[in-house]
């Protein structure tokens, strides 16, 4: 604690158990608009971020390393979790996914991906209404981000180029998903 009051400087330290209430207090954390609970307990970072949250903060962030937590912290007021985990696996399908992606974040229990990916000229997306495109099964397009507007797609919603899209696929769906977006040689 001494050490990262001295790294970190004109910060206030705390250094005691996360679930004793008086320390929470202490770090006024009643008043808190965030409180992030990141110790290498899962246990002690669930239980803090719900005494946190019940002594008044705005939104607590946990640290959990176990996927089977997961399921059980959402009904118990804790707004986000961190599973670093995941946060690697997503990382590395976003390198590893053909075509213009983005982004990748896998769902629970190999469901499915949320994939953002960029619209290319050459795209069977592009310049149709939704409604005329002819989607693979297991695909949802969820939103279109054009600049800084984001749309609620509609069946009359037509994606141009350069659209980032936001969508839902099953883990079945992917690879058609990295075939929309690839980049194909009569672009070049």
């Amino acid at each position: 604690a001494a050490e990262v009051c001295q790294r970190l400087g004109g910060v206030v330290v705390l250094n005691g158990d996360g679930l004793d209430t008086e320390i929470l207090e202490e770090a006024n954390v009643g008043t808190a608009e965030t409180m992030i609970a990141v110790t290498d307990d899962d246990e002690v970072n669930i239980l803090s971020s719900i005494l946190a949250k019940r002594l008044g903060a705005e939104r607590v962030v946990t640290l959990i390393n176990k996927p089977s937590y997961e399921p059980l912290v959402t009904n118990l007021g804790i707004d986000a979790v961190v599973n670093p985990r995941s946060i690697t696996v997503s990382h590395i399908l976003q390198h590893v996914r053909r075509g213009r992606i983005r982004r990748v974040h896998t769902l629970r229990e190999g469901f499915g991906e949320i994939i953002e990916a960029e619209a290319m000229a050459t795209s069977a997306l592009v310049g149709r209404p939704l409604r005329e495109i002819d989607l693979p099964e297991g695909i949802i397009v969820g939103a279109i981000v054009r600049g800084a507007t984001v749309i609620t797609p509609r069946g009359s919603s037509v994606i141009k180029a350069d659209d980032r899209v936001v969508l839902m696929a099953t883990t079945g769906a992917v690879r058609k998903v990295e075939k929309m977006f690839a980049v194909r040689l009569e672009y070049f």
